[in-house]
């Protein structure tokens, strides 16, 4: 298990190291210099195993990497530049119960009654999370776009899910991974000219630091050490892990970051992480009474 609580640490500072990177260089170009660092990690990989895979599987790859890699990462770390980072992580930690309403609204998988009751819970979380920060100013401030890039960013995540998985049971997850950082840095590229504000760039330590640390850290080491963990931790406890990943985030943007809580949007975090943590816990509970 230590494994995994290793890769949710990661994963879970992610923003707050994205914070640091954004006195350095625009969002955008810190999502594309990301992802070219990792890059240059995975491609002699890729260049092994991109001669392998049938063609029809290509294009899907191409389509995979851009929805996981160009918008899911485009838009947490534009979202990350209107938001705090303890919001921007409590929005993250929606997606479990985004997957549930996406497989229920697209993919007939229905959802269950607690499901909605605890996403209506969610909900009212966010609206009480937000409307508490947005008088707050500098790194404490919540921003509507902020929050609701990064949301979007989690329905386009719970979107592709299941495709995902299809891809990789035909690919391998070690493949599939090192194609679609490669493939994904190349279909970031226009929308880098697009979207790219200011491309003034001011070196600083902390900066570089934490550009290296999304690139090795966050988007390399971190998947290692989760795949390596779902050897030998029951599948459950992995999904329990993954509702506490806003509490590492939250700590860390408190610690790190400086950020204080006010009153109201620590109750409306509260309420999204009870509501996450629940649709987890609740089903694995009903199950064992019956």
């Amino acid at each position: 298990m230590i494994y995994q609580i290793i890769a949710l640490l990661l994963w879970s500072s992610s923003l707050i190291a994205a914070k640091f990177t954004y006195s350095m260089m625009d969002p955008v170009l810190v999502v594309q210099m990301r992802l070219i660092i990792a890059m240059f990690l995975v491609i002699p990989l890729f260049l092994r195993r991109w001669k392998k895979i049938d063609k029809p599987l290509r294009k899907q790859l191409w389509w995979l990497a851009f929805f996981n890699y160009t918008a899911v990462f485009l838009l947490q770390f534009i979202g990350l530049k209107y938001t705090s980072a303890s919001s921007a992580v409590t929005m993250i930690g929606l997606e479990p119960l985004l997957v549930v309403f996406v497989g229920h609204f697209f993919f007939k998988d229905s959802a269950k009654w607690f499901h909605w009751l605890f996403g209506a819970l969610a909900f009212i979380g966010v609206a009480v999370m937000i409307n508490g920060g947005q008088h707050s100013e500098g790194i404490n401030e919540i921003s509507l776009l902020g929050c609701l890039l990064v949301l979007s960013a989690g329905v386009v995540f719970a979107c592709v899910l299941r495709w995902t998985q299809s891809v990789i049971a035909k690919v391998s997850a070690q493949a599939y991974t090192s194609v679609t950082i490669v493939l994904g840095t190349i279909t970031t590229f226009p929308f880098t000219l697009l979207l790219t504000e200011s491309w003034e760039i001011n070196l600083t330590g902390y900066g570089i630091a934490g550009l290296f640390y999304l690139a090795i850290g966050c988007s390399w080491l971190a998947y290692w050490l989760w795949n390596k963990g779902l050897n030998s931790v029951n599948a459950n406890l992995s999904g329990i892990l993954v509702s506490l990943e806003p509490l590492f985030g939250i700590l860390f943007a408190v610690l790190l970051l400086g950020e204080t809580l006010s009153f109201s949007t620590l109750f409306g975090i509260m309420l999204i992480m009870f509501a996450t943590l629940g649709s987890t816990l609740l089903p694995k509970f009903l199950k064992k009474s019956v």
